[in-house]
């Protein structure tokens, strides 16, 4: 039936939250699969990009595991709705993405958020490759900033933005997948 996969950082460690079914994890590539605790059927999982054994979910705020996917705890009530990107490179950096709340950043795995820039929504998040001079990676996000709907990119851990395209250059609906190239700028 479809749904998400989250892969740890060391690639051992493998969430499968199918659509409308239990959040499964396996750590013995697929031989046997144990049910995650603390997870409602269907939540999205991502991992952190850094640490093998967090990742994280948006269920009634940001849950976080710790234990390599096993147990989900909520650690950010009342936190945005949001689908959550991690940071290549940096253990604990998230964004949220929240279609009718905006851009949000956390860089203490969820535990604070605050809202980026005057994003009245923000459909997805994603990066690439850091700017010439910059060492956070170049972010890319589809939404709303100040009044104006297009796709946007930050150069400076989201500050600044500037709009990639134009009003004759819509491109369509991009979904809800976005990303820089990770080599290349």
């Amino acid at each position: 039936g479809g749904g998400t996969v989250a892969v740890s950082a060391d690639g051992r460690t493998v969430i499968w939250s199918p659509s409308n079914a239990p959040v499964y994890y396996t750590r013995n590539r697929g031989a046997s699969w144990s049910a995650v605790s603390g997870l409602p059927n269907g939540t999205r999982v991502v991992a952190d990009r850094v640490n093998p054994n967090k990742f994280y979910a948006w269920n009634s705020g940001i849950a976080s595991s710790t234990d390599g996917g096993a147990t989900f705890t909520v650690k950010a009530q009342n936190a945005p709705w949001g689908f959550i990107r991690t940071v290549p490179g940096r253990e604990g950096d998230l964004w949220l993405a929240g279609d009718w709340g905006g851009l949000y950043h956390s860089t203490d795995s969820g535990l604070t958020y605050s809202q980026v820039g005057s994003f009245t929504s923000a459909e997805v998040v994603g990066f690439g490759k850091a700017a010439p001079g910059q060492s956070y990676p170049a972010i890319y996000t589809v939404g709303v900033l100040d009044g104006v709907h297009g796709i946007y990119r930050s150069d400076d851990a989201g500050a600044t933005w500037i709009r990639i395209n134009d009003d004759q250059h819509r491109w369509g609906w991009i979904g809800k997948t976005i990303t820089g190239d990770p080599r290349i700028y």
